[in-house]
């Protein structure tokens, strides 16, 4: 396989002596080389540089001093040009890296380094070293699956961005962009569940022509690590997986008094006496799938609907507080709320599923509408409104011992109004196992071949 040589060139002491790289490319397929060169301990003082592979020789604009004990670091990464939405960006192909000293004989002659780059992939992203700032990366997911970063931290003038994204299964992309204020989507929709990395490299140009751009490198961000969420296709799968789990059950469908929630004493204290007994929803936490898009998106309150098999009420036990709330469970189901399938998931035992209970018409109905798979109110596998002769709403679940069916429900509860209205009452019940909730969710059991796509 034939191969390419670009070389880079730059001064040893200011005047005394030269230092040269030999960057050997072992594919034809490289429109670029991305050199990372700084200081090894202090990834803040360097450059970052891009490079035409149509020209064979490039200037370094850094003094490398002789003696000092410093260790430099250099990767460089092949990479090929693309474009996707009309948006040019690079793809990884191949990687070099090495970590050199220039001694202090070297001040009056020439050094000589050779970089092979390899095209094996590279697990890492660059300058990925202990030194890093912390830049503040937010998220912003849009159906299907567009992505799209943003940052808070603004510049008086005009910053290079070099963006550098990684999708496990996938090569690496290496994005410029250029603003005060980091705005950027992925011109590519990402692959559903997925852990994926992002990072920032932020500098100023220091030189720019048709073939080569130098950057001062100013900020070397943290990576921020993220999981892509589910699409409705997998959503989709996730449904045909529990309703085939669900056949496998015996099972019928139960009328239901109550939707439940159990938590300690002092959760229901501070609602009485900081929030005037009015029970506000929180974000949803980590529990179950990971790659659930609900999770750390909306906000909402999660109810129980199992029942003992023997007296078909609520279970006697909890795993969650001594002190349960029973609120009737027509009061929050009715017909001008919409149902959405959000998750299905075991923690080694039972199975659960989580539906989503929304107003019709909010913003959070929008938010589910155009990412989860919605589930008729009065006909569904899981739970349903259903009408009586006297035209009243009854609710009923289905009952199996193999699964149960968790409500989150995204409105504030009005416990004082509810209590006033002989809507709910509160009771104590023994606590098993932790006897508390944790505070970020336990993540599903990852190793199930029942709820694991």
């Amino acid at each position: 396989m034939s191969t390419l040589e670009v070389f880079f060139r730059g001064q040893i002491d200011s005047i005394c002596g030269q230092i040269c790289f030999k960057v050997i490319i072992p594919n034809q397929d490289v429109d670029i080389l991305m050199l990372f060169l700084v200081y090894e301990h202090a990834p803040h003082y360097g450059i970052s540089l891009t490079a035409d592979t149509s020209t064979k020789e490039h200037e370094l604009p850094m003094n490398f001093l002789s003696g000092s004990g410093c260790s430099y670091c250099l990767e460089i990464y092949g990479l090929r040009k693309k474009i996707e939405s009309d948006r040019e960006f690079y793809e990884y192909q191949s990687y070099g890296r090495k970590v050199f000293q220039v001694m202090k004989g070297h001040s009056a002659s020439n050094l000589n380094l050779n970089l092979r780059l390899s095209t094996q992939e590279c697990a890492f992203l660059p300058v990925d070293c202990a030194s890093k700032d912390n830049l503040q990366i937010s998220i912003h997911h849009k159906p299907n699956s567009r992505y799209t970063f943003k940052s808070n931290q603004k510049y008086q003038s005009d910053k290079t961005w070099i963006l550098i994204f990684k999708q496990h299964g996938e090569k690496i992309s290496f994005f410029i962009y250029t603003g005060k204020r980091l705005k950027f989507t992925l011109p590519f929709e990402l692959h559903a569940a997925r852990n994926c990395e992002i990072k920032a490299i932020i500098g100023s140009v220091l030189y720019e022509s048709d073939v080569v751009r130098i950057i001062a490198n100013e900020v070397n961000s943290e990576k921020l690590r993220f999981k892509s969420y589910f699409t409705k296709q997998e959503y989709q799968a996730l449904l045909k997986r529990t309703l085939s789990f669900i056949k496998t059950l015996p099972g019928k469908f139960q009328t239901i008094d109550y939707l439940y929630r159990n938590k300690s004493e002092m959760y229901f204290a501070s609602i009485r006496e900081y929030h005037s007994g009015i029970m506000k929803p929180y974000k949803k936490d980590h529990n179950g799938d990971p790659y659930s898009v609900i999770n750390g998106h909306i906000d909402g309150l999660f109810f129980s609907t199992a029942l003992d098999f023997q007296t078909m009420k609520p279970l006697p036990e909890s795993l969650y507080g001594p002190v349960r709330f029973n609120i009737d469970a027509s009061t929050l189901f009715t017909p001008n709320f919409n149902l959405y399938f959000a998750d299905f998931y075991c923690h080694y035992r039972v199975h659960y599923v989580t539906v989503v209970l929304t107003p019709k018409r909010s913003p959070t109905d929008k938010f589910c509408e155009g990412r989860l798979h919605k589930l008729d109110i009065r006909h569904n596998p899981f739970i349903c409104l259903s009408e009586t002769k006297e035209d009243f709403y009854e609710v009923i679940v289905y009952l199996s011992n193999g699964i149960r069916v968790e409500v989150f429900y995204t409105e504030a509860v009005n416990i004082s109004r509810i209590i006033e209205n002989q809507q709910g009452h509160f009771e104590r019940v023994p606590t098993i196992g932790r006897g508390e909730s944790r505070p970020t969710g336990i993540p599903k059991n990852n190793l199930c071949k029942i709820c694991n796509l």
